[in-house]
């Protein structure tokens, strides 16, 4: 099976910090890098994911996206968001919850009926972040939850779904950011699920895993590190942010502020974990 490099939710720096880590992990081993990027690979992003994943898979250069990361200047609007309030209010939704697809659907109502802005003005921000807007050759996957329903939805290049609107719903934090309309359905953000969604490319070989926060859904902890054995993939790296990555991250992950230092807090993770991946990936 084709190897996989999936890319996981953490708002904007968890996009710098993923940007970061894989320019690290290119500077200090090209061969890697080359191999990670390799046609045949599955980008699977969710969320902030979403973002880098369809700009690597487009082809990108990651210097570029680096840059983009660490400079002052950005045209991303902030949002004020507590992540241990964000965190207590998805659990008093959560009460009496039956079913994963119950939570998703009460956090989709949640989404549906917050005050968010306008959806316009937030598509007009992802398609700046995003410096390829077309759907790649390369297979991938960019998630996003149905509000109604619950139901994880999964766009490709075969959906006949717009790349901008792709990301912009799978970037739809709920109760943060509007739900995106496709084809009359309404979206939010593919972490709803789970962080990294890692077991859609189940079978994958060998697969890279980076994620920011840690693996959990509306119900709390999905795919725990001791857990991905169960998934059936052969040789991995899970990869979560190091203690520099998290401090640079502050309290606010949402803050475009934050973005230039998570990115080089990134760089240096990648540049440490770059020789522990050859045996794995330059193969």
């Amino acid at each position: 099976m084709p190897g996989a490099l999936v890319l996981s939710g953490g708002g904007l720096a968890g996009i710098a910090w993923e940007v970061g880590v894989l320019a690290g992990i290119a500077e200090q081993s090209a061969a890697v890098f080359a191999t990670l990027t390799r046609p045949e690979t599955t980008y699977l992003g969710t969320s902030a994911g979403s973002a880098v994943a369809s700009q690597l898979a487009g082809g990108t250069p990651i210097e570029q996206l680096y840059a983009q990361q660490v400079a002052e200047e950005t045209a991303e609007l902030g949002a004020e968001i507590d992540v241990v309030a964000f965190g207590e209010q998805m659990t008093k939704l959560m009460e009496g919850v039956a079913s994963p697809q119950e939570a998703r659907r009460r956090v989709g109502a949640f989404a549906r009926a917050a005050d968010t802005g306008s959806a316009s003005a937030r598509r007009t921000v992802i398609e700046a972040r995003l410096t390829v807007r077309e759907w790649p050759d390369r297979r991938l996957l960019i998630t996003a939850v149905d509000t109604d329903t619950g139901e994880l939805r999964i766009f490709d290049r075969d959906s006949g779904v717009d790349l901008v609107d792709a990301v912009s719903a799978s970037c739809a934090v709920p109760g943060i950011w509007p739900t995106v309309e496709i084809d009359g359905r309404h979206y939010t953000d593919g972490g709803v699920r789970s962080t990294s969604n890692v077991d859609l490319i189940a079978g994958s070989d060998p697969v890279l895993v980076l994620t920011p926060a840690p693996e959990i859904g509306p119900l709390g902890p999905t795919i725990a590190p001791e857990q991905i054995d169960a998934i059936g993939i052969g040789a991995r790296t899970l990869v979560f942010a190091d203690e520099a990555a998290l401090t640079a991250f502050g309290s606010n992950p949402l803050d475009p502020g934050v973005r230039p230092e998570a990115a080089r807090a990134g760089r240096a993770q990648g540049r440490r974990l770059a020789p522990e991946l050859l045996g794995i990936w330059a193969s």
